[in-house]
């Protein structure tokens, strides 16, 4: 009996569930091995998630009553735009992921910390220009207009959060790249037991803000801002492993531009897609349908994050694991991995999306003390949405574990194309449901056509199938 195999021959789900790493010198034990690491993965991410979500719940719940339709819708497209504007890394981030992953798994410590190093360096780096370049962006926008606020006086407080989120979004740039350092690693684990303590904390400071009525800028600071910091604990862990000398971070940053530059536009593309496509909805529906309308529109959003989460958290882990496995041509491997993670996320993801949809209306009430209220349409329209992103999140991860980025900026663009001018007239038409059904449309013609018929031979490839 090796470390590898359970005892007797038997095979227990909770078998990875153990702190002793697998024998890593076989190809069962790196499989075993790679098991181990996302299992740890996804209880931590669990972790992280609850966490992110009693934040989400509490802010929600806090601040309705108070803050008003419009100020609420402010502070909800504010709390989007970290992930909306996420590809101001530049697509470094991502990158890493890909660099670090493949530095572990050639066992290069030399390679490893040179892209470590000069990873970091150029995210801190973008960090800073972003901040300046957001803040001095702030104080032109006429955000009354903007947000069609009926206050005028809305506006400065308006200007005030995106002053504030400027320099929390540069933050947010080089902790989130720490973390990515540690899941390129396979060591997410670690990575989501800090985020964890971040969002704990932030629930209490959050709690403390609202208890003191404070406006939207303080909650941005209170909620977003300490998420951010928490992931700078991840530079000192990576200085003591010897990973992150700040000593060499110049000379580190200019060996390594090549190599990330080589990859990193092409996440960049594709971030900007993303974010064009899913990520500006909120930012749309305030700007052609009014602030007004953000709010149920976010709070059903939120609502499904129930039924989305707990798939992201199941599949984030396995990233660097089919990195890992594609590095080493174990094509069993990702073949089984993927067909696993599919049956159990979308016909997980489906049953949560029907059970949100029948109590979404029971909820919603409860949770924001009846100051919003969201039509049945929406609640429908987004939780068929949920089971179409669930199957985009299982079958994105394997596409970045295999390095498979020029077609997803393909399609990615493709679906940018015909969606963003359908959302903004689904939007004058039918406002937020409208803008949920374009969303559908768009993303069955381009997305799922695509892939099954165009780039179906090169997304087969790496699982060893040509059909």
């Amino acid at each position: 009996m090796t470390a590898s195999s359970p005892p007797h021959g038997r095979t227990s789900r909770w078998q990875y569930l153990r702190l002793r790493p697998y024998d890593a010198n076989t190809p069962e034990g790196r499989a075993n091995e790679r098991y181990r690491r996302a299992a740890l993965g996804v209880v931590a991410n669990g972790a992280a998630r609850v966490a992110g979500m009693v934040l989400m719940v509490l802010t929600i719940h806090q601040t309705t009553s108070y803050l008003g339709a419009e100020r609420f819708g402010v502070w909800a497209t504010f709390a989007s735009l970290a992930a909306m504007l996420s590809f101001m890394d530049l697509g470094i981030g991502n990158a890493l992921i890909n660099r670090v992953a493949l530095s572990t798994a050639a066992d290069d410590s030399h390679a490893l910390r040179h892209a470590i190093c000069g990873g970091i360096g150029w995210l801190a780096l973008v960090g800073v220009l972003m901040w300046l370049g957001l803040a001095v962006l702030a104080n032109f926008v006429p955000w009354t207009t903007l947000f069609k606020l009926s206050n005028p006086g809305l506006g400065g407080e308006a200007r005030s959060a995106a002053l504030i989120f400027s320099g929390l979004f540069g933050l947010h740039l080089l902790s989130s790249g720490l973390l990515k350092v540690l899941i390129g690693q396979q060591r997410s684990f670690e990575a989501h037991t800090i985020s964890t303590l971040g969002a704990l904390v932030a629930c209490a400071t959050t709690w403390w803000a609202t208890e003191l009525r404070f406006g939207v800028p303080s909650l941005l600071m209170a909620g977003f801002g300490v998420q951010s910091l928490a992931g700078l604990v991840v530079m000192p862990i990576l200085h003591r492993r010897g990973w992150l000398v700040f000593g060499q971070m110049w000379a580190r940053m200019l060996e390594e531009r090549k190599v990330l530059w080589r990859i990193a536009p092409l996440f960049l593309v594709l971030q900007i897609g993303t974010m064009i496509g899913w990520g500006s909805d909120s930012f749309l529906l305030a700007s052609f349908g009014g602030a007004s309308q953000v709010a149920a529109f976010a709070v059903v959003q939120r609502l499904f994050q129930f039924a989305s989460q707990p798939v992201a958290m199941l599949n984030a882990p396995l990233w660097a694991a089919y990195a890992d496995a594609h590095a080493r041509f174990d094509t069993a491997f990702m073949r089984k991995t993927l067909r696993h993670s599919a049956l159990i996320s979308v016909s997980g993801g489906a049953a949560l999306a029907l059970a949100l949809l029948l109590l979404g209306p029971l909820i919603i009430s409860y949770w924001t003390q009846g100051a919003v209220a969201a039509p049945w349409t929406l609640l429908a329209l987004i939780a068929a949405w949920t089971v179409l992103d669930v199957g985009g999140t299982v079958f994105g991860t394997y596409l970045n574990g295999a390095g498979i980025v020029r077609e997803q900026v393909a399609v990615v663009l493709s679906f940018c194309a015909v969606a963003l001018p359908l959302k903004v007239l689904a939007i004058i038409l039918a406002g937020a449901s409208g803008m949920v059904a374009a969303t559908i449309v768009a993303y069955l013609l381009t997305v799922v056509g695509l892939y099954g018929t165009v780039f179906r031979r090169r997304v087969l490839g790496p699982l060893g199938e040509t059909r």
